[in-house]
């Protein structure tokens, strides 16, 4: 105990202080490096569709891309989807889904590869002008490379309207398919603004201006009116099925299949509305059947959704924010249908 010497304080050191900014700069650098690559990465993407063999392109947009279905020789069958609701409202950009089959169809068309033309339908129908757009498109690819429709889960009023346009129709037997009819809706919502105390003025230049308004009861010399066009747009649906079917428009007429009601593949086949039951594959086959081929290559032609399409959405975006859409919720949300326009669509309890 007497030799214990206390032992020296520990020198105590400062700590340096971190410096944050070399990390920030690092997140910043990796940040942009992250962007670039996503560019190039949405420029790579289309170079595989533009090289395909004997493909021609639209070289102004090339919205859309080619994948194989089915491997087989140098002869080609296009294959081509028509799904949803029909609208010639935008979807991506400053295109709509009539804009993209058009583009598709006509780049299958272009393409000397390209035997014949396939359409898989699977749409319970839409917009009457849409639907008779559609229809225009596939009867003019008709006209240079036989088109062939396969009417798949339902194919219903618009669904079938554009189908017409083609030479031949398959339907799997258990389609639902038909509806051939116009449908025209608003909404009254008069009473509910009473309850609530809510009153409109409208300031109109003839009687008729704010035809099927909701906010008054519709006149006796409106729903004549709306009728007349109802049915001026039906009778233009029967011309076309008369067109397609080789049946008269008296006989389409007294047929109870045109009543607006759907029916199977099974029926549309016994009633001379379709060519042929089967799958897809009965489709192709007829096809290659039709374009004088064997063991054709079947090649799907889709719209294609890039980086681009994108940027050109988010950019449109004020432009867009400032459109007025009416939609009509008496029974169910549809989506870029208004209230007020004649529709070639399939609607259930209807």
């Amino acid at each position: 105990m007497e030799n214990y010497q206390t032992p020296p304080p520990i020198p105590s050191y400062a700590h340096p202080r971190r410096r944050i900014w070399p990390w920030i700069l690092g997140l910043v650098f990796l940040g942009g490096i992250g962007l670039f690559a996503l560019v190039i990465i949405g420029v790579l993407s289309s170079i595989p569709a533009a090289l395909q063999e004997g493909a021609t392109f639209n070289t102004k947009t090339n919205h859309f891309a080619t994948t194989v279905v089915r491997s087989g020789g140098a002869d080609r069958i296009a294959h081509i989807d028509l799904d949803g609701i029909i609208t010639a409202s935008a979807s991506r950009g400053n295109s709509s889904m009539v804009d993209d089959f058009r583009e598709v169809v006509e780049a299958a068309v272009a393409d000397a590869s390209v035997k014949a033309i396939v359409i898989r339908i699977n749409s319970p129908g839409g917009e009457v002008t849409a639907s008779d757009r559609l229809h225009n498109i596939i009867q003019q690819a008709d006209r240079s490379k036989p088109v062939i429709s396969y009417l798949d889960t339902i194919a219903a009023s618009g669904g079938y309207y554009a189908a017409c346009g083609s030479r031949h129709i398959v339907s799997h037997p258990s389609t639902f398919t038909g509806s051939i009819g116009v449908i025209m809706q608003t909404m009254k919502y008069s009473e509910l603004f009473e309850k609530v105390g809510v009153s409109m003025e409208v300031y109109k230049s003839g009687a008729l201006k704010d035809l099927l308004s909701g906010t008054r009861a519709t006149s006796p010399e409106e729903a004549t009116l709306v009728n007349g066009l109802v049915q001026e747009t039906y009778s233009r649906f029967l011309q076309v099925v008369s067109e397609s079917r080789a049946k008269s428009v008296e006989e389409l007429r007294a047929s109870p299949l045109t009543d607006g009601r759907i029916f199977s593949g099974i029926q549309a086949l016994a009633a001379g509305m379709v060519d042929q039951n089967g799958f897809i594959d009965d489709a192709y086959a007829h096809a290659m059947k039709a374009a004088g081929v064997e063991d054709a290559t079947i090649i799907r032609y889709t719209p294609k959704f890039g980086i681009f399409d994108a940027i050109s959405q988010f950019s449109s975006a004020p432009n867009s924010a400032t459109k007025r859409v009416e939609i009509d919720v008496s029974d169910r949300l549809l989506p870029h249908l208004q209230c007020g326009v004649p529709l070639y669509l399939h609607l259930d309890g209807y």
